[in-house]
């Protein structure tokens, strides 16, 4: 990284000052600044506290590039650093990749920090995806860290709602890419959009939607390829008739641990074994289940940022208290609506595909608003589709809160 790193801040500098120079500006001030800061982050010893201080520096580069360019129209700007009102609390590993590049943040209003940085001016732009981390350095908030931070702010500044514009229209009833029969949802509760992220939905992140649901601030997903879409609105007003499947998700890069103990039924601690291991490694759980001699477990990867190095020294560390089996690249396919349960009927259109595919866990969630089955990631999309067409598309047909894909345009 050291040899590389002169030629890639060189190229960095250079890509910005072409940028600003297209936006027709001539201080570039703000970008030496920056580069100064990125080439104090580098000598940080590596791991993931350098990385995260490294990552930072594109929004730290974007959002004064951004108050540069609207310093010369009629409504100029003031920088404020997301990182005095964005503090990570502490994880049980504070070294572990995850609390430096998937931080967590309390949602709370501020008054101190409204006031002061009402102060600065009816115009704000400050980073997304970052915090401070409890030892002061920068963290980051992981995926969809910019709409988290939107919702976090938003919280600190009681603010009447939050517009993510972004570039899809809003959520869908399932992924357009592999169901052209996906519909736009306008209209989502707090909890029903949380178990959609919770489950796979890739737009916004549930951090984003808790933060929001903790203020009960309306949340806007808008885009602006079709910025006159009707978007979808997340909030306590919502539609609450609904007893059906409201949407099929997929949450990818799942990994699934088959934990064998002949011993288990009335072994004192067993779990709490497990989860010990599991919490040493700084990893959370999606989802588990257990049986007569299995404990079945999920782990988002991504989120964990677990490698396959990361799940061999996991699988290493659970052998001693049982047998592991290990599945990589799982797919998690939700069913996710108010009474889910009610949709269990549909799972006799999955018979011919489950004859093929094997079934590595199925759970319901204690809220009734979620039926999740996990599969290898081979017939996820295969199965994905059965449940849409069986349990959504059919429903919602005279349904006013769901739009066709094809009136949003082409688009």
């Amino acid at each position: 990284a050291s040899a590389q790193a002169p030629e890639a801040i060189g190229a960095l500098r250079a890509q910005h000052l072409t940028l600003a120079k297209a936006l027709g500006l001539s201080d570039c001030s703000w970008l030496e600044a920056g580069i100064a800061q990125l080439e104090s982050a580098l000598v940080l010893p590596a791991g993931p506290q350098r990385t995260a201080a490294v990552l930072a520096q594109g929004e730290w580069l974007s959002s004064h590039l951004g108050e540069a360019f609207l310093a010369q129209g009629e409504h100029p700007a003031c920088w404020v650093d997301a990182r005095d009102a964005l503090t990570a609390l502490p994880e049980p590993n504070p070294e572990s990749r995850r609390a430096w590049l998937s931080a967590r943040c309390e949602a709370g209003a501020e008054p101190a920090l409204a006031e002061r940085w009402a102060a600065r001016g009816p115009v704000l732009i400050t980073q997304g995806y970052v915090a401070r981390s409890p030892n002061g350095g920068t963290a980051l908030l992981g995926r969809s860290g910019s709409d988290t931070s939107a919702a976090l702010l938003a919280t600190r500044l009681d603010a009447e709602a939050v517009e993510i514009w972004t570039d899809v229209p809003g959520l869908f009833t399932a992924d357009p890419r592999i169901e052209p029969n996906a519909r736009l949802v306008d209209a989502l509760s707090f909890e029903e959009a949380l178990e959609m992220a919770a489950s796979g939905a890739r737009v916004i992140h549930g951090r984003c939607i808790r933060a929001a649901a903790a203020a009960r601030i309306p949340l806007l997903i808008r885009t602006l390829a079709a910025p006159e879409a009707p978007g979808t609105r997340i909030s306590d007003d919502a539609p609450t008739e609904r007893t059906t499947a409201r949407a099929v998700v997929s949450q990818p890069d799942m990994l699934v641990l088959l934990l064998q103990n002949l011993d288990t039924r009335q072994q004192v601690g067993f779990l709490a074994g497990v989860f010990e291991v599991i919490s040493r490694a700084g990893l959370s759980v999606e989802q588990v289940a257990t049986s007569e001699t299995t404990t079945t477990l999920a782990i988002d990867t991504v989120v964990n940022h677990l490698d396959a190095d990361g799940v061999d020294e996991l699988v290493s560390a659970l052998e001693p208290l049982c047998t592991v089996e290990a599945f990589n690249h799982c797919v998690c396919v939700s069913l996710v609506g108010r009474d889910a349960r009610l949709a269990l009927h549909g799972l006799a259109a999955t018979q011919a595909f489950f004859r093929r595919h094997r079934l590595l866990m199925m759970s319901h969630s204690a809220a009734d608003r979620s039926v999740s089955l996990l599969v290898d990631r081979a017939g996820a999309d295969e199965l994905a589709r059965i449940l849409h067409a069986e349990l959504v598309v059919r429903d919602q047909v005279s349904d006013s809160t769901v739009v066709p894909v094809a009136a949003l345009g082409d688009d």
